[in-house]
């Protein structure tokens, strides 16, 4: 129609400061790594308006697949409102059959389903709904009954079927991404029933997961046997490859394998020997160039791992990121652009927002642990002054931590709220000494010389 047109705002407008309420603040010397922290935030609000999109043009559509990490990374930084928005969609997306579905052929969604609402409900201390109990027990039913059999015995019996998984992997195969999100999400539904009194239903839930993990040990095997390597390849009868990054999930973010289980640290040797480019993971499958959040995997595994080269895999994404702080899906290596997906990609900034946390704040579930500052750099330590991080929800509950530098001595303090019964803590400090925290102690300090000052 002719005439001047017309802009309609919004009846109730929301800024900046409604929208991050309540959000894990970060304080820090580093100017890169704070403004790309921050960026990341609003990227993740940006982009949750109801559901979550991993991008705003071409990826404006919904995978569970995204949603999961980009949901759990709104969660470790406080928006918790928005991921229960999000989350109240996803029994509407589950078929008659119980199956999540984003999108035919995947078989990865109903564990990534699974796994990121036993989150929501452990870091909120809020319990399963009745809607939701049900679609958490139909979406495990439909992991059990989409494996095949367990006979005759091969490298692929009981696991999930061929499928083309997270895309980025190649053509349709047995990949063990699917399997340890299978495991995951078993082990999810199982610990939810449990909570909810269900215990029949927990037990068979919690077999299921041993079941499907046990066959995937059987696997690897037959793979460790005809490769004469520890490094988990992404699926059965496949070399070691770029896609074998898919295999890491075992270890972060799942924590199905220790952090120093050798099949974790043998994939990511092969993988920093053979495929880094720039100082980040070059994705030589679909992707064909850096891919920042797949070098943030390698990174996180690192840090679980004790391994201080988590740093400059953090440093090379934070140097491919673009003077708005933000990162495509891949990145080519020589022009320094995009060559695949939107140029604002929200699991990469989800990632970003993750590594950071991780780097002060991290649970060891299995072990019931919480593990502080493992991954501060030093450099943050030289100059006098104080960083923080928090409040941050963990499994056990939100915690704020402090660490201060002075001339003669580190002091690194924390303000916990637990749910209930408190978990072990361990301050990881690097270069420092680790310290087993005694029960009621918030303060740990360090001389000049390292050791810990006499009070601590």
């Amino acid at each position: 129609p002719k005439g001047p047109s017309v802009f309609f705002a919004p009846r109730n407008p929301t800024g900046w400061k409604e929208s991050l309420q309540g959000h894990c603040q970060l304080k820090i010397p580093d100017e890169k790594f704070q403004f790309l922290y921050d960026t990341a935030l609003r990227t993740l609000v940006l982009h949750s308006p109801g559901e979550v999109y991993p991008g705003p043009y071409t990826y404006r559509r919904f995978w569970f697949r995204d949603a999961a990490f980009i949901l759990n990374a709104l969660l470790c930084a406080g928006l918790t409102q928005r991921v229960q928005r999000a989350l109240e969609h996803f029994p509407a997306r589950q078929t008659s059959g119980g199956y999540f579905l984003s999108q035919e052929g995947e078989w990865d969604s109903n564990g990534e389903a699974l796994w990121i609402m036993r989150r929501f409900c452990e870091m909120t201390h809020v319990p399963p709904g009745p809607q939701w109990l049900r679609a958490v027990d139909r979406g495990a039913l439909w992991i059990s009954r989409k494996r095949l059999a367990h006979q005759p015995p091969s490298a692929h019996a009981g696991l999930l079927p061929p499928g083309f998984s997270a895309e980025h992997f190649g053509p349709n195969d047995y990949y063990y991404w699917d399997d340890f999100w299978g495991i995951a999400g078993l082990a999810a539904a199982g610990q939810l029933e449990r909570n909810y009194g269900n215990q029949d239903r927990a037990r068979h839930h919690e077999r299921s997961a041993e079941d499907l993990l046990t066959c995937v040990k059987h696997s690897l095997f037959y793979a460790q046997m005809r490769l004469d390597a520890s490094a988990m390849p992404t699926a059965p009868y496949r070399r070691l490859d770029t896609s074998s990054i898919g295999s890491l999930i075992a270890g972060y973010p799942l924590q199905i394998f220790d952090g120093d289980d050798p099949r974790i640290l043998e994939t990511l040797n092969y993988l920093l020997d053979n495929h880094l480019v720039k100082g980040g993971f070059f994705h030589d499958m679909t992707h064909s160039g850096i891919n920042p959040y797949l070098t943030l995997h390698l990174a996180q595994a690192l840090l679980r791992a004790g391994d201080a080269r988590y740093l400059k895999l953090m440093k090379a994404v934070g140097d491919l990121a673009s003077p708005t702080g933000q990162w495509p899906e891949a990145i080519h290596p020589r022009t320094g652009g995009g060559c695949m997906g939107d140029g604002q990609h929200v699991w990469a900034a989800a990632e970003w927002a993750l590594m950071v946390r991780n780097c002060f704040v991290r649970e060891e579930e299995r072990a019931r642990r919480l593990i502080l500052c493992s991954g501060v750099p030093a450099d943050w330590l030289y100059r006098e002054g104080e960083i923080s991080f928090g409040p941050a929800p963990t499994l056990y509950g939100p915690i704020e931590v402090l660490v201060r530098s002075h001339k003669d001595r580190i002091t690194v303090s924390w303000v916990p709220r637990w749910w209930g019964a408190k978990p072990s803590l361990e301050l990881h400090l690097p270069g420092y000494p680790i310290v087993k925290v005694p029960e009621g102690q918030n303060e740990v300090c360090f001389n000049e010389s390292r050791d810990l000052c006499a009070s601590s």
